[in-house]
């Protein structure tokens, strides 16, 4: 069951009202999910709504007896660039009831091929489960990986993080003024730019589905030569998540999800996302012009 976050991340009383909303069904919740930097939106939970979600997970296990685990995914929260946000706390410091499991990750900020996560909570029952079951299906890093990322830990991390962090800043900021000057109104929402390095963006009255006007522009499949280019030589592509892929499929974010997608600023130079972000434009005019009825054949 999932919960609809707000323009600033999401709210616990939002979850809470969801949980009361559940009535006797509540007793069957299993465990809470929450990411602290989310994906797709790069939304940031402040620390107060990070405390209340503790307090939140930790009233309903008392009422029903058994822990109710709260796992704080931070993947991302190592990548908050923009100096202007309050410094994360972690939720293990308000936990008195031993229900907050935090996971975190080393690919993102020194190494994805590493592939080692980890997780940190209090010793118990779920927290030996889980040991146990990484143990039985050996899904644990090689044990060079983890050297390998002991001794950057050691040796280069804070240098590291200071370098991608500012490389992020650098490349967010840019990025989100050709958004604004290129797709001006077209874009009725932004979301991001101050952790890791997506934009989520919700279009005003287009959609972006796959099989929308403005993702096969976007993906030269329109069959049109001039949009697409030739089978020689197609023009530039643009590859974004469409929100059709971020929303619960029976939600209530559906329609809205239809009109938003993703887009990654993490890998591509400086002026291949203006580029990127200039041909994103040229599809919302593709898609406008397929919806006017002056449209010419």
């Amino acid at each position: 069951m999932t919960v609809p976050e707000r323009s600033d991340g999401l709210h616990a009383e939002d979850v809470a009202a969801r949980i009361d909303a559940l009535g006797s069904g509540a007793d069957d919740i299993s465990f809470l999910y929450v990411v602290t930097v989310n994906n797709p939106s790069a939304t940031i939970i402040g620390n107060r709504e990070r405390t209340a979600l503790v307090r939140l997970a930790s009233g309903l296990s008392r009422k029903l007896g058994r822990i109710v685990p709260l796992v704080l995914d931070k993947a991302y929260e190592d990548l908050i660039h923009d100096p202007l946000v309050e410094r994360p706390r972690s939720g293990l410091l308000d936990d008195e009831d031993g229900v907050v499991f935090e996971i975190g990750t080393l690919s993102k900020i020194i190494a994805p091929s590493l592939r080692i996560g980890y997780l940190i909570g209090s010793d118990g029952p779920f927290l030996q489960a889980l040991i146990q079951r990484t143990s039985d299906a050996g899904f644990s890093a090689p044990l060079v990986n983890q050297e390998i990322a002991s001794w950057l830990l050691d040796n280069v991390l804070d240098r590291q993080l200071a370098e991608v962090t500012r490389g992020y800043r650098e490349k967010a900021v840019a990025v989100r003024g050709w958004l604004d000057s290129l797709l001006g109104d077209a874009v009725v929402d932004c979301r991001g730019g101050q952790a890791s390095f997506y934009y989520y963006l919700t279009l005003n009255g287009v959609k972006t589905g796959e099989g929308s006007p403005f993702f096969r522009c976007l993906a030269r499949t329109t069959g049109n030569e001039r949009v697409d280019g030739t089978s020689e030589g197609k023009l530039p592509r643009v590859i974004y998540i469409p929100g059709e892929f971020c929303v619960h499929p029976r939600g209530r974010m559906v329609e809205q999800g239809a009109r938003q997608l993703r887009f990654s600023y993490g890998y591509e130079e400086l002026g291949r996302l203006e580029e990127a972000v200039g041909y994103m434009a040229e599809a919302v005019q593709y898609a406008r012009s397929l919806d006017s009825p002056t449209s010419a054949v």
